[in-house]
């Protein structure tokens, strides 16, 4: 399931004043007559892959193609958008907004992420160093996801379920509700299942009815992404217990009423709600192709142009600080000094470096153009010389800029890939 369900009825229980404001938030999107800027709009997504087992340090390759899958589905380019019955094509929208992968952290733990559906766990450890996560950067201004491996939701030590992700929802204030014991701005962002990351990711998940393999098609983030940016799932969200019933809306005119979700299948047939839709002048069926939905991730192929109009509402609105991301305040660091060996390289380049404190070193490959391709934390280590091994065998042969961050700044050298030896 998609956690926000429980993260909602955990905030509505223990946070109500942060409740509050996201459904004022919300509605004040949803009723924006106010004409948007029709330009295209980049979010900068950071990627925290904190991970305790092999499997769950995703490659690169796999965090390159759900961007695309971001990419692709929030601007309609997804081919399987033919897949869309002919009765909701006229609403299915292009949201023209796309996602540029500024860096990716990896963040070896010890720790487990357990959401507690008895109390008020929403995973903050898997956000703070301090307790086996990684650090947002600015939550203003970057969508920061973060991939993990999230523990079933076991009662009494009998699993009753699994999370795939959950979003915090804009709040649409500059900081989150005083006097209240919410989770900070820090928290806010995106956390995913790691199983559930790209679309090429040999990771498998078992549906919780025993109906096999979960088809994964990286539209789990989709899902939650456009939670993030306001979206609601089409039924309604009546809650875990209900009421889930077809006076429950999720607030858009053009996705028809449901009264529950999708049970992870493509019932074309499902008509929940037999009622005339005000939009459609007629009774018309679930839209189980909908990203909101439960389907079958080889069923999700669209979002509705209400759906769309509400998320630039967000952005341009309680969200508008992913429009302008900060500028860099770079420096260089004086005492840092760093070699790299074979220089040109085939297969992997060793970093010799050495620093006079124990920060942690962020290590990265990017190209010319500033396109980060690789990224890792480095901070198991002590002041003096010393040494990491930086993979290059999946990079093409070209020219690329190896910068070192530290706390005092950065260092940057020129690396040469050429794999003709």
């Amino acid at each position: 399931m998609c956690g926000n369900e429980i993260f909602s009825q955990i905030i509505r229980e223990n946070h109500p004043a942060l409740y509050d404001a996201f459904i004022t938030t919300f509605d004040e999107a949803k009723n924006t007559t106010e004409r948007r800027s029709q330009d295209p709009i980049t979010i900068n997504v950071v990627v925290h892959v904190v991970w305790k087992e092999d499997a769950e340090n995703l490659h690169d390759s796999i965090i390159f193609n759900q961007i695309q899958v971001l990419n692709e589905d929030f601007n309609r380019l997804n081919a399987d958008t033919g897949n869309l019955r002919d009765i909701f094509r006229q609403v299915a929208g292009n949201a023209d907004i796309h996602f540029e992968l500024t860096e990716i952290i990896r963040v070896q733990t010890n720790q487990e992420f357990d959401v507690d559906l008895l109390g008020s766990n929403l995973l903050p450890e898997v956000k703070h160093n301090k307790d086996g996560g990684s650090d947002a950067w600015d939550t203003e201004h970057y969508l920061n996801i973060w991939v993990c491996k999230i523990q079933p939701i076991e009662i009494f030590g009998v699993v009753i379920g699994q999370i795939l992700g959950f979003a915090f929802p804009p709040n649409g204030l500059p900081n989150w509700p005083p006097d209240v014991s919410a989770p900070t701005p820090e928290e806010d962002g995106v956390v995913i299942d790691f199983r559930v990351f790209g679309s090429n990711n040999p990771n498998t998940i078992e549906i919780p009815s025993g109906g096999g393999l979960l088809p994964i098609q990286g539209r789990t983030p989709v899902h939650e992404v456009g939670h993030y940016l306001g979206l609601r799932h089409i039924w309604g969200d009546g809650g875990i217990l209900g009421p889930n019933d077809c006076n429950q809306s999720d607030g858009v005119d053009d996705t028809p009423f449901a009264d529950a979700q999708s049970a992870f299948d493509c019932d074309t047939l499902k008509n929940s709600c037999e009622l005339i839709e005000a939009h459609y002048n007629f009774d018309a069926p679930d839209l189980i192709e909908n990203y909101m939905d439960y389907a079958s991730e080889e069923c999700m192929n669209m979002f509705t142009y209400g759906q769309v109009e509400l998320m630039r509402n967000v952005i341009f609105g309680p969200r508008s600080g992913l429009l302008s991301p900060p500028a860099s305040v770079d420096k260089i660091d004086d005492s840092l000094v760093f070699r790299l060996s074979p220089n040109p390289a085939s297969e992997y380049v060793l970093l010799d470096y050495k620093v006079d404190n124990t920060s942690p070193l962020e290590i990265s490959i990017m190209t010319t153009h500033g396109v980060t391709l690789m990224a890792q934390t480095w901070s198991s280590y002590e002041p003096g010389t010393q040494q990491l091994i930086l993979d290059t065998h999946t990079l093409p042969g070209g020219v690329y800029i190896v910068k070192v961050n530290t706390s005092k700044g950065f260092g940057a050298q020129t690396l040469i890939v050429n794999h003709d030896d």
